[in-house]
């Protein structure tokens, strides 16, 4: 765009072109003309220098807002940097956090089965050290049958087992006590009445010799006779009704071979057995 003094030149000058060239010209006033054409001249070069002085500035300007804009983004970036760090930093602190508390939760549950592992394992302690006297009581207060022969103890598969033979107890294929045997079972019923804490199970037993009388079928109804005639008569000692049960095995659970009279005699017998705790053995169904 052409500014006012621009155009004053430009009209100077077409008024000075204009002028036929015959015609008379005051040199005064053609002289002024050339001052003016030159004066503004000027003026338009010293206005030109100063638009290029300022847009040198501006130049300038421009280029330290550009430095600036640069320092920002620079600055900008960093940040942008940072924050990713700490975003990374952040999910790991996050994973550990997660991977710890898994850890502990991992411990405490491993604490609590120990803890009720070892509750358990002072429980089992208990129930030997209890089963161990009552054996040792037992051998104490049985120590005279045992040496004549009419019962023994022993401790079978965790189980303290009063084992007495039916040669001692019954007839050959009866379920009635002889003499020897009754006195025989009220001293056991005596002995078990004291240890109200315990139960009991009479178990009978019989060789593999078939039987097949009015009375008795197989031999699984005579040696459950025989256990329910003992279960009587320790009633009949104080022995807490509760604290006992009775079985018939037959001829199939023999410690000895029947395939000799020493084996066949061994067979046939009562077996009375302090059973376990069952408030431990439950305790150690419980998963750990």
């Amino acid at each position: 765009m052409v500014d006012v003094r621009t155009r004053s030149i430009l009209t100077l000058c077409l008024a000075a072109l204009s002028l036929p060239q015959t015609a008379c010209v005051k040199k005064g006033t053609y002289n002024r003309v050339l001052d003016d054409l030159a004066a503004a001249q000027a003026a338009h070069e010293a206005e030109r220098a100063g638009w290029s002085d300022e847009r040198a500035g501006l130049a300038e300007e421009m280029e330290d807002v550009d430095r600036r804009l640069d320092a920002i983004r620079d600055s900008l970036g960093f940040a942008l940097r940072e924050i990713r760090e700490l975003e990374a930093d952040l999910a790991t602190q996050q994973s550990d956090r997660q991977r710890i508390e898994t850890a502990l939760g991992a411990q405490r549950d491993e604490s609590l089965r120990l803890q009720r592992r070892l509750r358990t394992l002072i429980q089992i302690e208990a129930e030997v050290r209890q089963r161990n006297r009552i054996y040792e009581d037992v051998i104490g207060t049985f120590q005279s049958l045992i040496d004549a022969g009419q019962l023994s103890v022993a401790i079978v598969e965790g189980r303290m087992v009063i084992q007495l033979p039916q040669d001692v107890l019954f007839p050959s294929g009866s379920a009635t006590l002889n003499p020897v045997g009754r006195s025989t079972i009220a001293a056991v019923g005596g002995a078990l009445a004291e240890i109200p804490e315990r139960r009991f199970q009479v178990e009978g037993h019989t060789d593999n010799v078939p039987i097949s009388t009015a009375p008795f079928a197989s031999n699984w109804e005579l040696s459950g006779a025989r256990a329910i005639t003992v279960v009587r008569l320790l009633l009949e000692q104080g022995v807490t009704p509760t604290n006992l049960s009775a079985a018939g095995f037959g001829e199939y659970q023999p410690i000895a071979d029947n395939g000799s009279v020493e084996g066949r005699r061994a067979n046939r017998r009562i077996e009375i057995t302090m059973l376990p705790n069952l408030d431990v053995i439950a305790e150690l169904a419980v998963p750990n």
